[in-house]
């Protein structure tokens, strides 16, 4: 298709999301939409930087403007500024799961071996290996979608990690043991669906996202219960949670035998993280 300036595609992008966002996010989303698509500078963008639209540019306009995430229509996102590819079969990775990566590494010795379980898009176990190259890092997901494209990125990035279709339910099938176990793993309750934007709501995996209200912490206890039998001795468990049960969480821990267990905060100041180590007894 034509080049347009970019300028002009800002306004464009801006217009079509505007019914889904605040003026002011809408306008910063476009911005990020020419980074992702163009790798567009805000100065680029002064200049008047021309950019050529992809032939299907009026379709992804179409789902943007419908509410589909940006992420998705891009197909990618930015995860400590590595690119990720992106789509339905995977969360979009946040900032919050960031601090994730930066618990594990905070914990995870040289030559450690690290299970990110729940990989979905590869976003944690990548990370974890492009940043401390020396950790032996392995991953799980139930769906094979997204461990189809959590192996995409790691060619992509150049990561070696293994990954593995496994149910967390259904540990006691899989072998190993680890130095640290970390997931990320569902944690929204379904009564939380009602605070949720529609854009998360009706595009992202509800495989990925959703607990019962009345099970909030099923995958909690299921990892509780993995982790005390997998973790190597002083072993680490790190998991990033849902901030209205932390407490709930932590006293889990504490009552499946974890010998300390500590409960820390995001950068938005909610509880977010839990880092449980196992008895070295």
């Amino acid at each position: 298709m034509k080049s347009i300036a970019s300028p002009i595609l800002i306004q464009q992008i801006t217009d079509a999301i505007t019914p889904h966002y605040e003026p002011s996010e809408a306008r910063a989303i476009a911005f990020r939409c020419l980074d992702l698509g163009w790798n567009l500078s805000s100065m680029d963008i002064i200049l008047k930087k021309e950019v050529d639209l992809p032939a299907d540019w009026s379709s992804r306009l179409a789902r943007l403007a419908a509410g589909e995430p940006l992420q998705y229509v891009m197909g990618k996102t930015y995860f400590r500024d590595h690119l990720f590819q992106v789509n339905a079969d995977t969360l979009i990775p946040r900032p919050e799961t960031e601090e994730l990566v930066d618990l594990v590494l905070s914990h995870a010795p040289e030559n450690a071996s690290v299970l990110d379980v729940g990989t979905g898009s590869g976003c944690i176990p990548i990370s974890l290996k492009l940043e401390r190259p020396s950790l032996l890092v392995e991953a799980w997901d139930i769906s094979t979608a997204a461990l189809g494209m959590a192996r995409q990125n790691a060619n992509a990035l150049q990561a070696e990690v293994e990954f593995k279709q496994q149910d967390i339910f259904d540990w006691s099938s899989s072998e190993g043991t680890w130095e640290v176990i970390v997931s990320n793993p569902p944690y929204v309750t379904e009564e939380e669906k009602k605070e949720m934007a529609i854009h998360v709501l009706d595009y992202e995996p509800h495989l990925a996202l959703f607990v019962p209200n009345d099970d909030a912490l099923k995958y909690y206890e299921a990892l509780a219960d993995f982790a005390l039998e997998r973790l190597r001795t002083a072993g680490y468990l790190c998991l990033e949670i849902n901030q209205y049960f932390g407490t709930q969480t932590v006293e889990l821990l504490f009552s499946k035998g974890f010998q300390e267990v500590k409960l820390l905060k995001d950068f938005k100041g909610n509880d977010r993280m839990i880092v449980a180590q196992k008895s070295g007894l």
